[in-house]
């Protein structure tokens, strides 16, 4: 029974680690995988609630992922996927960083048909690094629910 229990524990603790972030670099690549999956609670592993997000001045607050994304609504603007032009990290502390992104998304045939720049606000957690803001400027369709 003890050993079932501990390889039990170690099977958690590295499922555990594999989700995790070690430089903001790192997180990045991992959420647009994640985002390109398309599976909620695999994007969710990637945010530090309640996330912050700015959009064309206008501030929302979201305490879980279903009030963030949308993906029927996403893919409504002919969205299949989206892939990191460039990265950037003007700010890198300890304990936090700003990344700046530069992204496009891609249609059914692999087209581009939007193209942005959005900066992420990091935030390091027991030494894993994770989103805790958004600041995009244009009216990149996210389906946000107003709060």
């Amino acid at each position: 029974m003890k050993r079932v229990f501990c390889g039990l524990v170690i099977a958690i603790m590295m499922t555990v680690s594999g989700y995790a972030c070690e430089t903001p670099e790192e997180l990045m690549d991992n959420y647009f995988n994640d985002f390109n999956s398309q599976d909620i609670i695999m994007i969710e592993r990637n945010f530090s609630f309640p996330l912050m997000v700015l959009q064309n001045g206008k501030k929302t607050i979201h305490n879980d992922i279903s009030t963030f994304l949308n993906f029927e609504k996403i893919k409504k603007t002919g969205w299949n996927k989206s892939v990191i032009n460039s990265l950037t990290l003007p700010i890198k502390k300890d304990k936090s960083a700003i990344t700046q992104l530069n992204f496009s998304r891609l249609n059914n045939n692999g087209n581009v048909y939007l193209t942005s720049d959005v900066n992420y606000i990091l935030i390091k957690e027991n030494e894993h690094w994770y989103i805790s803001g958004i600041i995009i400027d244009n009216d990149i369709p996210l389906g946000i629910e107003n709060n």
